[in-house]
């Protein structure tokens, strides 16, 4: 009985083997997840029939799957999953019997191919050149690329055609490749496709970009390549506005005069600000500057994006309210000028201009300069981080001033006008000379020197004394400040000239002050340092000396020659160090020498100046032709003397 029952299985399977090697199939090309398949299989009537779905070459999971079939006589209908990751799959068919089963390979594949390829965009839509190997680097993100076969992934440029060439499994291993295959594709997604190392061709910025999967071909998307990295574009943009301003510099340098106050000069920069009417520093004029400057290094930055980063070759625009905040800004400046025309100028605080006169009357600090002065600050410095902070690849334009900017802007330089006009006029000293015939006395010329102010000579205040006292005819003695009776003549410490035209009855242009030789303060020698305080705490200082520098002989060698008033020095072309003589000379002192035939003099510092007591000097020059020169020696407080020198 046994014997037959084995006999029966071994001829049950051997029926079915010979009914499987006739298994045939019809299937499509394409086939999609979840479409319904037909297999011929002899045989198989009864029985309970199962098809596996294997991944060729294995891949991303699931890659093996069973389905069951509907057996209909020798047809096994099977539906494929819903889900099922696009690539190449093999079918297996299990019978399963009472006898056991018998597993057969299905003849032939089916292709699951991905749905239609869509580009959404590159990433970055502007790509910049890495600083590895100079190349670029970009995503294409999109829908339906193939991850099982990344080869199927082809990357094409209009009028160039494919340009992938390696496929990788990493960003890393694509970089560890030979420039020669490159560039090199990988994907771990099917929505993005990374591409490294792609080198442009001359002149290629926007480019026409498609992606092929199989035989289907997406519509095409823009990338942009850059000329130039975001660095690069700050770099050259502050070079060329550095180079403008070096040029612009440059000619103001050579035709304007040198600007010096009390002995220290000011570069051709430093007279962008300058007001020369009261020597210190005007905000109006900073401010305008400052918003030029802003919009020229604005307009550069932009630029270049547009046309090296982004391939526009277009001037960009400027906003209607940038234009707005510029005339505001001009205006004010002239405004300026005709307020201080009409109204007097402001004080001209301490001896030498300092950042604190953009905010500073006469030393004193006022709430309308400060907030002007801050207000440009951060309305520059909110624009200029504003713009540099954006990707070059996006921005447009300058940023956006709203409306109220804009007003903000109008309302703070009108309150700085307000203040110039309602605000009195400070002390402006333009001259001081002690007058060594009526003792302790100095002379003062300006404009705006109230002769009810304070005055101080190195920080002590002066009293007001009387010279001398005097009897009205009948014998009554006057109080010192009596204004003349009768005959009767009074002086005072202070006597003054009106000024024409002056806002205050106060002011004067000139004042005659006696020193009282009791305060301790000895101004016929020596450097001091004199200060007029108008009632409104304005207040103007500069210096004042009693021994005023003077050159007496100018010789070259070791002995003075005949006769001692001599100016005559040897001609030489290289440096020589020559004896000077004279009065008032002092530790410290700077040199300029003018050559015979030179256009502007040389200056030689501190360095090239040897003092030995107040009368004897030695500067080294290099005298030049046979002609004539000019020296001048200038104090440390900014008095100076000449000299015409003959060069034998």
């Amino acid at each position: 009985m046994s014997h037959r029952y084995a006999f029966a299985v071994l001829t049950h399977i051997a029926a079915a083997a010979v009914a499987f090697s006739q298994i045939s199939t019809n299937f499509p090309e394409f086939v999609s997840p979840g479409e319904r398949l037909q297999i011929t299989a002899p045989g198989v009537a009864g029985n309970t029939v199962t098809i596996g779905i294997h991944l060729i070459g294995g891949g991303a999971p699931p890659t093996d799957q069973q389905v069951t079939g509907e057996v209909t006589g020798s047809t096994v209908t099977l539906a494929l999953p819903a889900k099922l990751t696009p690539g190449r799959y093999f079918l297996t068919l299990t019978e399963t019997t009472k006898n056991g089963a018998v597993v057969q390979t299905v003849p032939g594949e089916i292709r699951i191919p991905n749905g239609p390829v869509k580009l959404d965009s590159t990433h970055p839509t502007t790509a910049y050149r890495n600083s590895l190997n100079n190349l670029f680097d970009f995503d294409v993100v999109g829908e339906n690329f193939s991850v099982v076969s990344p080869q199927d992934n082809s990357v094409s440029i209009a009028g160039q055609g494919p340009i992938i060439k390696t496929w990788e499994p990493s960003k890393d291993a694509c970089r560890n490749l030979p420039a020669t295959q490159l560039p090199c594709l990988w994907i771990n997604q099917p929505q993005i496709i990374h591409v490294i190392g792609y080198k442009a061709e001359p002149y290629q910025g926007p480019l026409s970009l498609t992606v092929t999967v199989g035989s289907a071909a997406s519509q095409p998307t823009q990338l942009v390549l850059s000329r130039m990295s975001e660095t690069g574009v700050i770099f050259w943009a502050v070079l060329i506005f550095a180079g403008l301003g070096w040029f612009v510099f440059w000619l103001i340098s050579r035709g304007i005069r040198q600007n010096i106050i009390a002995g220290k000069q000011y570069n051709p920069f430093q007279a962008f600000f300058l007001d020369r009417q009261s020597n210190s520093y005007s905000l109006s004029k900073f401010q305008f500057l400052l918003f030029v400057a802003t919009f020229v290094f604005g307009y550069l930055y932009v630029f270049l994006c547009r046309w090296l980063v982004q391939w526009q070759f277009i001037l960009p625009d400027v906003p209607s309210n940038f234009s707005g905040i510029l005339a505001i800004s001009a205006g004010t400046t002239v405004a300026s000028a005709g307020a201080t025309s009409t109204r007097g100028s402001k004080g001209g605080g301490p001896m030498y201009p300092s950042m604190a006169d953009f905010i500073s009357t006469g030393g004193q600090v006022v709430p309308e300069r400060f907030q002007l002065f801050v207000w440009s600050l951060v309305a520059c410095g909110g624009f200029l981080a504003l713009m540099i902070s954006q990707n070059p690849a996006t921005i447009t334009g300058f940023p956006t001033f709203p409306d109220g900017l804009l007003y903000v802007m109008g309302v703070s330089s009108a309150g700085y006008l307000g203040g110039k006009l309602t605000r009195k006029p400070g002390p402006v000293i333009r001259n001081i000379v002690l007058d060594k015939t009526a003792g302790q006395t100095i002379v003062i010329q300006g404009e705006n020197l109230s002769r009810d102010g304070d005055f101080l000579i190195d920080g002590k205040k002066l009293p007001i004394v009387v010279a001398a006292k005097t009897k009205i005819p009948d014998g009554t003695p006057v109080a010192a400040d009596a204004k003349g009776k009768g005959d009767a003549t009074v002086e005072t410490m202070v006597q003054s000239k009106d000024q024409d035209g002056a806002t205050d009855k106060s002011f004067a242009s000139e004042l005659t002050i006696k020193i009282d030789e009791q305060i301790g303060v000895d101004v016929r020698t020596g450097d001091h340092m004199f200060r007029i305080v108008n009632p409104d705490s304005q207040f103007n200082e500069v210096s004042l000396t009693g021994d005023l520098p003077q050159i007496k002989a100018v010789w070259s060698g070791a002995e003075q020659p005949d006769p001692p008033d001599q100016k005559q020095i040897g001609n030489r072309t290289g440096p020589v160090p020559v004896r000077v003589k004279g009065e008032g000379f002092r530790i410290g002192m700077t040199a300029s020498w003018k050559p015979d035939g030179a256009t502007d003099p040389i200056e030689l510092g501190t360095s090239a100046v040897t003092v030995d007591g107040s009368q004897n000097a030695t500067v080294t020059l290099t005298p030049g032709k046979a002609g004539t020169g000019v020296l001048l020696l200038t104090t440390p407080a900014g008095h100076s003397a000449t000299a015409t020198v003959t060069i034998v």
